[in-house]
């Protein structure tokens, strides 16, 4: 047999580095491949965030609603700070208060940001209001109580969960839903979601 002459054996090493950079090279889209079309319960999902992110984002509409001493406010007072925002029975029941809580511990975990957000509970009677205020006040003093605004219902923010929570930011655009998953869940996701936003934006 003879052997193999010096341009043949320089050849060799050089097909190799080829298809070795071949396989690098392809690699990486064949796997993206069939990770697509054949695996789609591994793919990321493309998104960080807790909340449902409304798409496309919609402004809150500006009307007049009432506060608890029965003076009137529009709805862009709320501008200029991040916004939780609950609906609320008259009375506020006890998943209502569960969610009033839960608005309170969030704020408060913000540390130093938390005067960059402001918690609402928004009500269906102006009536109810000055009661409400009451019993809430020792433990919710920051607590901005509204009522009489038609145009911000379940509808406006397209959930069915009436314990749901919805984030508004600064300027007065409603950005996040966050349904009811669980105290302890929630709690998490919002701050996490939260303190992203807050460090992102200059605004609030």
């Amino acid at each position: 047999m003879n052997a193999a002459t010096p341009a043949t054996r320089s050849r060799v090493p050089g097909r190799i580095q080829f298809v070795l950079l071949a396989v690098l090279f392809f690699t990486p889209f064949v796997a993206a491949w069939m990770l697509y079309f054949y695996f789609p319960d591994l793919r990321p999902s493309g998104t960080t965030n807790y909340g449902e992110l409304v798409s496309p984002i919609k402004p809150v509409p500006e009307q007049s609603w009432t506060l608890p001493d029965g003076s009137k406010a529009v709805t862009s007072e709320l501008n200029r700070k991040w916004t939780v925002l609950q609906l609320g029975g008259a009375d506020c029941d006890a998943a209502c208060g569960e969610r009033v809580l839960l608005t309170r511990q969030l704020r408060t975990a913000l540390n130093a940001d938390r005067e960059r957000v402001q918690r609402v509970l928004l009500v269906t009677d102006a009536a109810a209001l000055p009661a409400l205020q009451q019993r809430l006040a020792a433990d919710h003093g920051d607590l901005l109580l509204r009522a009489d605004a038609p145009g911000l219902d379940a509808a406006f923010f397209g959930s069915r969960d009436a314990n749901a929570l919805y984030l508004i930011d600064p300027l007065g655009n409603y950005l996040m839903l966050y349904p009811d998953r669980g105290t302890q869940s929630d709690f998490k996701g919002l701050q996490k979601d939260l303190k992203k936003l807050l460090k992102l934006s200059q605004s609030g």
